[in-house]
């Protein structure tokens, strides 16, 4: 039986998830405070290891539940997308190619309650404050939908947004891409730019808001191919953007032209608090949601799910882009050591010599938010940062393996930037030669019965 927009929610994805492993998710009935304790549990998971789906039933009485750390582990991005784990990032460029365009619905699920004028209030949702360096609450996972002031076409995009008041949220633009397009236009035409946000739905949603290509392109659709079936949406009650029926929150309202207000710090992937914004005001007009909605929250900061959500659609997307020129590009990955944002590994098969620099030059054309670019033979996994590192000790030279771009334009968030200037390094960690030394191995079948004696052992697989 084909699949329904009703398959596609972000409860019938984290049953979908347990399923899969009951372990996987965690329901909490121990009350908790708004601010700080829902981010504290997940990072004290992850210093464990740990990376669990958290639903929180009662934070500091709120009628809605909360969940987070959805996206903190890879395997789950498969999951959603219905394809192997292995096969993830290669796959995600093909899906993120097909396109499918959104069916029209007078009213769905997102319409049980809504709240208008002056019922309109931010204060009834879950907000709250992450980390002790943010400048208040913040909305983490807020997908704006907007369309194109010219052509109509609509565009999903994430941004962070910070209360500031029962109908007003300051956000920031910083991505420099679609969205900021779109405002500057209507900022030049002297009109407001409306806007619905969704917080909460089916993964897909998510990773529509994170898709990066051309500025022609209605991201409904591409949400659509995302999940094998055209997303349903429904008119906007106070704007005219067009919503999912099946989303958990929606706010109505419009990004103010010509109105800029103080917004941040607030804790980013770096690392670091960042007080880098754009300054931009969004006036709600409307709030929709579900009978029994879920508030999902992004856990920020450099946390797994924070960092994982930067790396899986570039390393895709990057994939794609090198494989095309370079056809022995095999791999790319974004490692957490290098906030999964700044730093790149790639890996090639049996590089012609010079090459590997001309991969690595072309990932920094690419991605202007790269500053350092390892390159290694595909004999190394460039999602083990040792393995990598490994590669860096006893592949490279450094007089004659290291190249450095000065005065480049880098990522506005990186904290060590000049003035959005950076340096951009090469690292060429490739073998050269055909007398360079082999690796040493294991026999498959001693590393077979290996694990077949561990399991015995310990009741499980190695």
């Amino acid at each position: 039986m084909a699949k329904t927009n009703a398959d596609f929610t972000l409860r019938s994805f984290i049953d979908q998830v347990a399923a899969d492993d009951a372990a996987a998710v965690w329901r909490i009935a121990n009350k908790v405070n708004l601010d700080h304790d829902v981010t504290a549990v997940a990072m004290e998971l992850e210093r464990r290891g740990c990376s669990p789906v958290l639903w929180f039933d009662n934070v500091a009485g709120y009628p809605f539940p909360v969940v987070c750390n959805l996206f903190a582990d890879r395997r789950r991005y498969a999951l959603a997308l219905g394809v192997p784990p292995d096969r993830l990032i290669r796959d995600w460029g093909v899906l993120g190619e097909r396109r499918l365009s959104p069916v029209g619905r007078e009213q769905g699920p997102i319409h049980d309650v809504v709240a208008t004028g002056n019922e309109v209030d931010l204060g009834r949702l879950p907000i709250m404050q992450h980390f002790a360096c943010d400048a208040g609450r913040y909305i983490t996972n807020g997908v704006v939908i907007a369309k194109d002031p010219d052509t109509g076409v609509r565009n999903a995009s994430f941004h962070r947004m910070q209360v500031k008041g029962k109908n007003r949220l300051g956000t920031s633009l910083h991505s420099r891409r679609h969205l900021w397009n779109y405002m500057r236009r209507s900022e030049e035409q002297g009109r407001h730019m409306p806007v619905a946000v969704v917080i909460g739905g089916h993964p897909t949603l998510a990773f529509g808001g994170l898709w990066k290509g051309p500025i022609g392109t209605d991201e409904y659709e591409v949400i659509g191919g995302m999940m094998g079936t055209p997303l349903e949406i429904a008119p906007g009650i106070t704007v005219p953007v067009e919503v999912p029926i099946h989303a958990e929150i929606v706010l109505e309202g419009r990004i103010l032209a010509d109105v800029r207000e103080a917004e941040g710090p607030f804790a980013e992937f770096t690392g670091y608090a960042s007080k880098r914004s754009t300054e931009q005001v969004i006036e709600v007009t409307a709030i929709l949601h579900r009978r029994d909605a879920l508030y999902h929250d992004i856990v920020p900061g450099i946390s797994d799910e924070h960092t994982s959500l930067l790396a899986v659609p570039q390393e895709a997307r990057l994939l794609g882009t090198l494989h095309t020129h370079y056809p022995n590009v095999t791999d790319v990955a974004y490692p957490k050591s290098g906030t999964c944002r700044l730093h790149a590994y790639i890996a090639m098969h049996r590089p012609a010599p010079g090459q590997a620099k001309l991969v690595a030059a072309a990932a920094l054309g690419d991605d202007l938010s790269l500053k350092c670019v390892v390159v290694v033979d595909d004999d190394v996994d460039v999602h083990d940062d040792s393995a990598v590192l490994w590669a860096m000790a006893t592949r490279m030279q450094a007089d004659q393996d290291i190249d450095v771009i000065r005065n480049a334009m880098g990522a506005i968030l990186d904290p060590s930037t000049r003035d959005g200037l950076t340096a951009k390094m090469i690292i060429d960690s490739t073998c050269r030669g055909a007398d360079f030394p082999d690796r040493h191995t294991l026999e498959a079948k001693a590393v077979a019965r290996a694990r077949e004696l561990i399991g015995k052992k310990f009741g499980r697989p190695a």
